[in-house]
């Protein structure tokens, strides 16, 4: 049941839902594309965004720590994802501490401000990056992932205060760059040294879903090796010095990642309560420079997730090299496998104090159960479970288009979402002791 000052904060909530939302239209008019090597963006967006951000915890009395990722100084270990040579610069992490002499239990508050390209505007009914409200929901890249998690984060710590609730445990904010691309924002925290008894980072879960687990991640590259030679000339077999179609033999390579995959499906080491097996998908193929010329040159990149902390690259590339075996070109001229830096999988108990409180917090408010659920993907909390044995859940918004065309969040659920960190903040940080 609410207690009267939880009521107190949700009428807050619900008498200004305008201000909710036109804050996070000023964050999506932000384009704070994540950075990889491929996209040219405007590093000025994160430090505009980031300065905004600055402003509004300062002015709810929290002591900023503002910082860039320097990837090479981060401590690298298997499965922290560490790229050494990715430019991370004028991408600011920002992190609000607030401490108190109080004996509640303490919290952090977790969510990413990189977005990923909205891709070709001719795609979008509404621009991406305009923030436009229509049908009662807010239009635009980062709508529901995540800077309406983050909106609701910030708006709930100030209706709590706004109706006189003074926080006994300390409370940290953490503003990060690169979840979508690296997880490096969040694992700089963790290695900082921020702390707490737990860490809330409010994905998109579908509103009745509380993330307890998610996948590792192991991304790479298969090159495939041919021959160059005319394509309009007949050619000889390769051993008396024909070409050989590049294109032709990668096709056995797919065909043999598919094959994994589904060997994957069906093991029972593969399974998992809340999770899906583990897959590999063949996500980017290249090969061959000119129409009238057998391609000598295929490079298949791939996404492979899996369970728990044990990458499987060994599989991987035992699976390739069992089938390259079989082929006498690929015998003679194997495939060069490639594996990026990986990021491990995590996962929280249901047993914890954390969950227990999300239940009742959900429950009370909407009449609703909350149901533990894994995702394919990962998040930050990763590194927060793994690295910094933080407790770490997510609730949060619905996933409309997050990574899609026309992403939007219901203004509705971002007001819940609010709410559900207003009073899980009351909760664990003011009521706790």
């Amino acid at each position: 049941m609410l207690s009267e000052k939880e009521k107190k904060v949700v009428r807050e909530i619900d008498e200004s839902r305008e201000e909710i939302v036109e804050l996070l239209r000023d964050f999506i008019g932000y384009k704070t594309i994540s950075p990889r090597p491929q996209l040219d963006i405007d590093r000025s967006e994160h430090r505009d965004f980031t300065a905004l951000a600055c402003e509004i915890l300062e002015e709810l009395g929290f002591e900023l720590d503002v910082w860039e990722v320097d990837p090479q100084k981060l401590e690298n270990f298997p499965g922290s994802g560490v790229e050494p040579d990715k430019d991370l610069s004028d991408m600011p992490v920002v992190v609000g501490t607030r401490e108190s002499s109080g004996d509640a239990k303490s919290l952090i508050l977790n969510g990413h401000y990189d977005v990923v390209p909205a891709g070709k505007r001719k795609n979008w009914n509404h621009d991406p990056y305009g923030g436009e409200v229509v049908d009662d929901k807010v239009f635009g890249r980062g709508a529901c992932d995540m800077k309406g998690g983050i909106v609701a984060m910030l708006k709930a710590i100030e209706f709590v205060e706004r109706v006189g609730i003074d926080f006994d445990g300390d409370l940290t904010v953490e503003l990060v760059p690169d979840e979508e691309s690296g997880s490096m924002g969040t694992l700089s925290c963790c290695q900082r040294g921020y702390e707490a008894d737990a860490a809330i980072i409010p994905e998109p879960t579908d509103m009745e879903n509380i993330l307890l687990a998610m996948r590792g991640n192991q991304c790479g590259s298969i090159t495939v090796f041919g021959r160059a030679g005319h394509a309009d000339n007949p050619q000889p077999h390769w051993r008396s010095g024909g070409a050989v179609n590049a294109i032709t033999k990668s096709a056995k390579i797919i065909d043999c990642l598919k094959e994994l995959e589904e060997d994957w499906r069906d093991r029972p080491d593969k399974k998992h309560r809340l999770l899906p097996s583990d897959t590999i998908v063949p996500t980017i193929i290249e090969g061959g420079d000119w129409l009238i010329k057998y391609p000598e040159e295929v490079e298949i990149e791939f996404d492979a997730n899996f369970i728990g902390t044990e990458n499987p690259r060994e599989e991987i590339e035992e699976k390739v090299m069992t089938v390259a075996e079989t082929d006498p070109w690929m015998k003679e001229n194997p495939p060069e496998i490639e594996f990026y830096p990986w990021l491990y999988g995590a996962e929280v108990s249901e047993d914890e104090e954390l969950v227990k409180t999300a239940k009742s917090v959900i429950r009370e408010l909407f009449d609703t159960e909350l149901k533990p659920t894994g995702t394919g993907s990962l998040t930050d909390a990763i590194h927060l479970i793994n690295y910094s044995e933080i407790p770490t859940i997510s609730v949060g918004p619905s996933h409309t288009g997050a990574h899609e065309t026309n992403e939007y969040i219901e203004i509705e659920e971002l007001i819940k979402t609010t709410k559900i960190l207003a009073l899980m903040v009351l909760r664990w940080c003011v009521f706790s002791q």
